[in-house]
């Protein structure tokens, strides 16, 4: 079954949630790390986004984007 763009982005950011956590850090629930600015957030934001690529083939940029167009 494929993925929403939305199921996509929330999934990235639950991942990028716990890269973050595997650092020491938290953030609150539904933290929307693909508009971070803070170094150590946009990193587990990076970093959930390759494991998008690599594992799913799916790249969370084209989603957002597509988010954005609606």
């Amino acid at each position: 079954m494929a993925r929403t763009d939305q199921q996509i982005v929330d999934q990235t950011n639950e991942l990028a949630s716990r890269l973050y956590l595997l650092r020491g850090y938290t953030a609150p629930k539904g933290y929307r790390f693909d508009k971070a600015t803070h170094p150590h957030e946009v990193e587990a934001w990076r970093g959930a986004c390759e494991a998008q690529s690599l594992l799913t083939g799916t790249d969370p940029g084209d989603a957002l984007d597509n988010l954005d167009e609606e």
